[in-house]
């Protein structure tokens, strides 16, 4: 019982470790409502800061990194590339996507991490197989989060919040079943 509350303990420092850029992002976006111009152009610029000090610390770690926060970082690191170099233009793109634009990040690094990686999608070793599987399940879930974002856009808790959060639990669910020898 302890080793479990232990481990769980720890997965959960790790998740609010490892999406601090995200949550300091939603933070200084949402802080005082809807987001305004300013707001959002600050927040990616800080959020960039921090994403690309969160991929370095995943980087330089001996396990594989978390696509999921991964994807999430990607997708501050291009805002926040566009936000410092004033390229309205993605921002834009990234307003008129809403919540969706951050799952599609998290898709396409989902996908080239399936493709090209042995940990695939779920970061995790394992017989080649069951890693394509479970990542071909965390595709798929990506998929039906960016649909529920389009779904709710605007509610923030609803279009990325509980998504990002569920996508994160799946995940450690699929990384425990290929280790388990699932299916």
């Amino acid at each position: 019982m302890k080793h479990t509350l232990t481990r769980l303990v720890v997965a959960l420092l790790e998740y609010l470790l490892g999406f601090l850029a995200l949550a300091v992002f939603a933070a200084v976006a949402f802080s005082a409502g809807a987001p305004t111009d300013e707001r959002l152009i600050g927040a990616f610029k800080l959020g960039a800061v921090l994403a690309a000090v969160e991929l370095a610390v995943l980087w330089a770690r001996a396990a594989p990194a978390n696509r999921l926060i991964v994807g999430a970082n990607a997708w501050l690191l291009a805002g926040g590339l566009a936000a410092f170099t004033e390229q309205w233009w993605w921002l834009k793109g990234y307003q008129h996507l809403g919540e969706t634009s951050l799952f599609l990040s998290m898709l396409g690094v989902g996908i080239i991490a399936t493709a090209f990686t042995p940990t695939g999608f779920v970061a995790t070793d394992g017989p080649r197989r069951k890693v394509v599987l479970a990542s071909l399940a965390m595709l798929l879930a990506v998929g039906l989060a960016a649909m529920v974002s389009v779904q709710f856009r605007g509610d923030v808790k609803w279009a990325a919040v509980l998504p990002v959060i569920a996508l994160s639990w799946l995940n450690r669910l699929l990384v425990q079943a290929v280790r388990k020898g699932w299916p």
